[in-house]
């Protein structure tokens, strides 16, 4: 399965060619875009009723199954055993007003704060955080990361955290917050968050209501230094805003209703 998913991605890369001088002067044709332009993507784990697993679907991709990794503008699906490191550079926390998709769906407000939750009362039986209007208040955790897949350049890209997964981005949080690096003088000093590459696999979780596929993380080893200056830059355009997140309401993730 693992080798097929490769050889999909490998169809993909593209590769760098040699131009005459004469052909670059002209500039790309992408002077005129803006961050609004381009789409992030966002790392998923498939489900089993993931439309990228329905062969009838314009979504789907070959070779892939529930528990994968996926990126959602490359269409590229990672073995969620073997899993893909990634380099965190930024984070955030958002509370995102969504149109339930039982009533069609659609984004409301990407930009609550957690004062917003005062402001309504929890369903005691969903657990979930309602408007008047029956909008729903989604908690959710956002990094912003660089994907390293083996033998290809890196690329950025979000993961994002609700619901039951909150629990993993507050250890992964606190992982990062615990590291450590040398300064120049040889001082151990707080780490950026980009100082460590890890690993991003997934697992199988469960409670009395169901089982779903969800993130797992663990730190691998020292970020190798032009992915260093890479995330760095990205760190840096994020915690600007200078890096547009188009939102997506997750139709694919059983945890949001478990």
């Amino acid at each position: 399965m693992a080798d097929n998913k490769n050889e999909i991605a490998e169809a993909k890369t593209t590769a760098v060619s040699t131009f005459d001088d004469s052909l670059l002067s002209g500039g790309t044709g992408l002077e005129e875009t803006t961050t609004d332009d381009f789409a992030i993507p966002f790392i998923r784990v498939l489900q089993p009723m993931s439309p990228q697993l329905q062969k009838q679907h314009g979504s789907y991709v070959a070779g892939a199954s529930a528990g994968d990794l996926y990126n959602t503008v490359t269409g590229e699906a990672y073995d969620g055993e073997a899993g893909v490191s990634i380099v965190p550079c930024a984070y955030n926390k958002k509370y995102i007003e969504w149109i339930p998709r039982e009533k069609g769906g659609g984004l409301v407000n990407a930009n609550h704060d957690i004062s917003i939750l005062s402001k309504y009362t929890r369903d005691p039986e969903s657990r979930r955080y309602y408007t008047p209007e029956g909008n729903e208040i989604v908690e959710t955790a956002q990094f912003f990361v660089l994907v390293v897949p083996e033998g290809k350049a890196p690329q950025q890209a979000v993961l994002a955290f609700t619901s039951t997964q909150l629990g993993v981005s507050r250890k992964w949080l606190t992982m990062l917050r615990m590291a450590r690096v040398q300064n120049s003088k040889g001082e151990s000093v707080e780490a950026p968050m980009f100082a460590y590459t890890y690993r991003l696999t997934t697992t199988t979780q469960s409670n009395d209501k169901g089982s779903w596929n969800a993130y797992s993380i663990n730190q691998e080893g020292a970020t190798d230094m032009s992915v260093a200056m890479m995330a760095k830059d990205f760190m840096g355009a994020a915690k600007s805003g200078d890096v547009a997140v188009k939102q997506e309401q997750q139709n694919d993730i059983v945890n949001d209703t478990i």
